[in-house]
């Protein structure tokens, strides 16, 4: 590269020095999950193309899918995929996942993915593609990144492993990251990990990023707009932390110390209803995610958001959405068309 045209280009003295002495390429593969999360794709892939322009292309990356047959996202997108039997040595492995993840982790991704991780590969996963590292034995001992909505159901199928409401974990071995625009931060942070935090700082002005801060970085499942709702944010995490057996209007008053009485009149200013009412579309909320994400029972549902009955579940569930959870079970049963046997 001719030396006026670099000294034109706005990057650190670091940066310079790794152009004119870079390692062998690093191969990464993204391996999709029928409907996964094109935004979470693009987030983790752009860093990657982006870094290139200051690296001389250290990064490769690749499309895995079960076979060669393309891999349809959850906005309808069908991406051209390499078959997992047809793919050699990767340095790094994103597994990507949205929707109905354990619909496409078949036993043929499960023993593609426990042979990789035998090989030392950095192995992690896309918002709900720690599904299939979970199947694969891959998340023991590790604390695993999830995006809010999709835990409760990942804990359901999962209850050994820990979870973390971190946007993302990476230890150097496992990595998983709650999805969105979290994926750039995730990419952010291996790119520093690989070179130096110069480049990726340079990477993300050049996307229009503000970084977040590293691993450690939070995310909230409720967005409290308010200073009448942040002041309630003890009672909604209590009741976010007791879904399946629900406090009651004495135990929540205590939480944040007022009478019954006053506790109502703070929800109804703040929420515009009260305590009860808003701890019950929350567990109706956990309902769905657990009939879209899990593989439990309507019955098993109910029980697990605090429903005593059945009846009761489903009278309540069809008041707020409209339709009987039966129908919600049997929408996702119908993601069963994109499991392959074995």
């Amino acid at each position: 590269m001719p030396a006026a045209l670099l000294a034109t280009m706005p990057i650190c003295q670091e940066t310079i020095i790794i152009r004119l002495g870079m390692p062998m390429a690093q191969k990464i593969g993204f391996l999709l999950l029928p409907r996964f999360s094109m935004l979470s794709l693009m987030s983790a892939l752009e860093p990657l193309r982006v870094a290139n322009r200051y690296i001389d292309d250290h990064y490769e990356w690749q499309f895995i899918g079960a076979s060669n047959t393309a891999v349809t996202a959850s906005n309808g997108i069908p991406v051209s995929v390499t078959a997992m039997s047809e793919v050699k040595d990767l340095g790094r492995l994103f597994v990507c996942a949205s929707y109905a993840p354990q619909a496409g982790v078949t036993s043929s991704i499960t023993q593609w993915l426990k042979h990789r991780g035998r090989t030392g590969a950095h192995i992690g996963a896309l918002e709900s593609g720690c599904h299939a590292l979970a199947a694969a034995d891959l998340l023991n001992n590790h604390s695993t990144a999830l995006h809010w909505e999709s835990q409760a159901a990942f804990h359901e199928t999962y209850p050994h492993l820990q979870l973390s409401n971190d946007i993302f974990n990476d230890d150097g071995k496992r990595f998983t990251c709650a999805g969105g625009s979290a994926c750039l931060d995730l990419v952010l942070h291996q790119i520093t990990q690989d070179h130096n935090r110069d480049i990726a700082d340079q990477v993300a002005r050049c996307l229009i990023h503000q970084r977040q801060s590293e691993v450690g970085t939070g995310q909230d499942s409720l967005v409290m707009h308010t200073l009448q709702q942040k002041r309630l944010s003890p009672v909604i995490d209590a009741m976010a932390a007791n879904i399946e057996d629900p406090l009651d209007g004495p135990e929540l008053a205590a939480i944040q110390k007022v009478s019954e009485r006053t506790l109502q009149r703070q929800f109804k200013q703040a929420f515009g209803m009260p305590p009860r009412s808003c701890y019950l579309q929350m567990r109706l909320q956990r309902a769905r995610q657990l009939l879209h994400e899990s593989n439990l029972s309507v019955m098993q549902v109910g029980i697990a958001c605090g429903f005593g009955s059945n009846e009761n579940f489903c009278r309540q569930y069809k008041t707020m959405y409209g339709h009987p959870p039966s129908r919600d079970r049997k929408m996702d049963i119908g993601m069963a068309a994109y499991k392959a046997i074995g």
